[in-house]
């Protein structure tokens, strides 16, 4: 069963080299006993002068046999970005990252962490990541083809509507060819309008006479004149129902009178001849060829898992030698899939012949595919299987390395399968759906689930190694604090008294949520304590660390520690840039942090552009935490007032205000913060605050100031004469509008200088 790996699946993944996805990212290679189609290499290559080129027609027609003979040809293109998609790529994170990854190997530098890079823009795609892709494309001297291959797959909206800004503004010397069973909901008239679109359909994939007979006499397969137009007519020259034929007459004696017998659709003389194609297998072939018919990409070590053939290799290599629709996916032929014709129809086979084993072999697929790593595969088809409690369990143990990754919208995809399943009720889905909903901002739908789970007795170990059913929903209530600054501590404080082990990701979690709300509270000294449990974690998520780093730059600024506080604002941000999450508005609170270290050090104008950023970041999804947005407009509005901007620092208090009169109790803290900010805002309407910038040795003198040292002292240490000091020190005066030390000291800590 997949729920026995549940407990390992926590732990992060770690494979050297992923095969499915190099299988993905490889067009299939071009094998020498294919009919060479001179003329369709000759079409593609006129085609590549236009920007866009469509291959669109039905199964069975040959369009990515067509296009890999071209890129093998000297007329092909010298840089290429092929991806061959699937379901999951419906998913804007999954699509682009695998678009974005076959570029970088082309040669198109996009980012150091790409899935990292496209999961940060996740929440602005158009503007956050589709243009840096399309910048290092006009970088690439040479000029790149993309290769979409089953594009039809693809029917996300999103995912069109990105496809269509791309193409809108791709460089001169990029080529994109879409490879599709049916047209795409693209802005294609405007393309031909513009002369911008080469189309290659079936009319002109269809094999032409002399192809036909090429074909069928490598398989040793000669026909009468008559009998060649015959199939040609019947056929409409459609490759697969060529293809499959050779196949049925090789090695008959009445080939002609085989042609004449058969009438119909070209989906019906598919069907009938792969019939014919699979009647002729040894029993062991043929089963083998049925069992793996449903799964879209499949090795020796799963063929052999599944179909329990320890022969899975042999049978493999001869279904390649004997060109039976075997399609292999990478160059060392470990990955493989078949014709989408020829496995549709074994897959209908199965069905028929042998309902009751579908089932089984999904199980088996799921359980393979998880224990070596695919886990979105596996949870595909333990859902497929029936198993949806396995498929739960799945979700459960890996959602946390997805949302990380900033695929969350494939998580939620998962949830509704598994809603519409028999384990709606299942505590796994119930768990992982609560903490969706309070990553996106559903309060309500939240609620419900948390008390829902309340009343479980389920008090086991989770799939994603939380301790209980209880620590998820303190981990949850205190995290996020939706119930209010009480509720929020408390239920930390529990969530902290469960999660003691300090080598779990949940460990990090409970100890950055109790610091977050101690610092709320205005308990200062315990959040300095705890945050960094969290933020140097390394079992912990990303998300996690930079809450931690972000609410410790805030406290330590309190507390006055401007070094420790700037230190953790940059660290903050270095996770940040390390997993490329600028775009995320889940870390908006490391450009607060980062905002402040920066107004602190005197540089205004970069702290407002920088909390300026992450304002707009945090207002993408407004129903988010409320405590971060609290957080921002506070240290914002100071230092709007700092910066000589009275009317923008009004305006974001007073949004600040209306946020923290929303909890009547606990507020004592933010409350006083939100006075502090305001008297500094006064002073400035008064005109006591004076809007001239302190330089930086300034404010290191200021900071001197704060101790007990003497202006020689001063002066010794920071290498200068006691006149200089002396100077420095009225200049800061004056700008601070203070008459002695201890109020310069005291104006220094009100503005979160010192």
């Amino acid at each position: 069963m997949v729920s026995e790996v549940r407990r390992d699946a926590a732990k992060p993944i770690r494979r050297p080299v992923d095969f499915m996805l190099e299988a993905k990212l490889r067009p299939p290679p071009a094998r020498p006993e294919w009919v060479t189609r001179s003329r369709l290499v000759d079409e593609l290559e006129t085609a590549s002068h236009r920007p866009v080129t469509l291959i669109a027609a039905p199964a069975g027609y040959g369009k990515t046999t067509a296009v890999t003979q071209w890129l093998a040809s000297a007329s092909g293109p010298a840089t290429t970005a092929w991806v061959s998609l699937d379901t999951a790529d419906n998913d804007p994170v999954r699509l682009w990252t695998h678009i974005a990854t076959a570029l970088d190997r082309a040669g198109c530098v996009i980012a150091r962490d790409i899935a990292g890079f496209v999961a940060a823009g996740s929440h602005d795609m158009l503007t956050a990541v589709l243009p840096k892709i399309i910048a290092a494309m006009a970088e690439l001297a040479s000029g790149v083809t993309l290769l979409l291959d089953d594009f039809h797959i693809v029917r996300s909206t999103a995912c069109h509507a990105q496809m269509d800004f791309l193409i809108k503004h791709l460089p001169e010397h990029v080529h994109v060819v879409l490879i599709t069973r049916a047209d795409p909901t693209l802005r294609l008239g405007r393309l031909r309008a513009a002369g911008q679109l080469s189309e290659i359909r079936a009319d002109d994939l269809a094999f032409d006479v002399a192809e036909a007979v090429s074909l069928l006499a490598s398989d040793g397969v000669t026909l009468s004149t008559e009998s060649m137009w015959e199939l040609m007519r019947r056929t409409e020259g459609w490759p697969a129902g060529l293809y499959l034929a050779a196949l049925s007459l090789a090695g008959r004696t009445d080939a002609n009178d085989f042609i004449h017998h058969f009438t119909g659709t070209n989906r019906f003389i598919g069907d009938y001849l792969t019939e014919e194609v699979l009647s002729r297998q040894t029993e062991e072939v043929r089963n083998f060829i049925l069992d793996m018919s449903i799964v879209q990409r499949f090795s020796a070590p799963l063929c052999e898992y599944m179909t329990g053939e320890r022969q899975s290799a042999r049978i493999l290599r001869d279904l390649q030698h004997t060109n039976l629709f075997l399609i292999p996916l990478d160059a060392q032929d470990h990955w493989f899939r078949f014709h989408h014709l020829f496995g549709a129809v074994a897959r209908n086979a199965l069905e028929i012949e042998q309902p009751d084993r579908i089932a089984m072999l999904h199980g088996r697929a799921a359980k393979w595919l998880s224990e070596n790593g695919y886990v979105d595969v596996a949870i595909e088809h333990a859902l497929a299987a029936g198993n949806s409690d396995d498929a739960a369990a799945l979700v459960q143990a890996s959602w946390m390395q997805y949302v990380d990754s900033g695929l969350g919208s494939t998580v939620r995809r998962w949830i509704s399968a598994l809603r519409s399943s028999v384990a709606a009720e299942n505590t796994n889905t119930l768990v992982t759906g609560a903490w969706m909903a309070a990553f996106s901002g559903e309060i309500d739908e939240m609620q419900q689930l948390l008390k829902q789970l309340s009343n479980t007795s389920n008090n086991g170990m989770l799939p994603d190694g939380a301790q209980s059913v209880e620590s998820t929903v303190a981990l949850i209530r205190g995290l996020f604090g939706f119930d209010g600054p009480v509720g929020m501590l408390a239920a930390a404080r529990r969530a902290a008294e469960l999660e003691t082990d300090g080598n779990t990701r949940w460990y990090g979690v409970a100890n950055t949520a109790l610091g977050h709300a101690s610092y709320v509270a205005g308990d200062l000294s315990t959040a300095a304590d705890l945050l960094p449990r969290g933020a140097h974690s390394e079992a912990a998520p990303a998300l996690i660390r930079v809450l931690a780093f972000s609410v410790l730059a805030l406290t330590h600024a309190e507390l006055g520690q401007h070094d420790r506080s700037r230190k953790a604002a940059e660290e903050a941000m270095a996770v940040v840039e390390t997993r490329s999450m600028h775009a995320q508005p889940q870390i908006a609170l490391a450009f607060t942090a980062f905002g402040q270290s920066q107004a602190a050090s005197g540089r205004l104008e970069d702290a407002m552009t920088i909390l300026d950023h992450g304002l707009a970041l945090r207002r993408k999804l407004p129903g988010l935490s409320p405590w971060p947005t609290m957080h921002h407009l506070l240290v914002m509005g100071r230092v709007a007032v700092m910066a000589g901007d009275p009317p923008l620092g009004r305006q974001l208090l007073d949004e600040a205000a209306v946020m923290i009169r929303r909890y009547p109790q606990g507020m004592a803290a933010m409350i006083t913060r939100l006075d502090a900010a305001r008297k500094s805002l006064r002073e400035s309407k008064n005109g006591e605050l004076r809007t001239e910038h302190l330089t930086p040795r300034e404010i290191d003198i200021l900071r001197k100031l704060a101790t007990p040292q003497s202006l020689s002292q001063i002066a010794s240490e920071l290498y200068v004469s006691p006149n200089t000091v002396k100077t420095h020190t009225l200049s800061l005066y004056r700008k601070l509008g203070a008459r002695s030390r201890d109020e310069a000291v005291r104006i220094g800590r009100e503005r979160l200088l010192i």
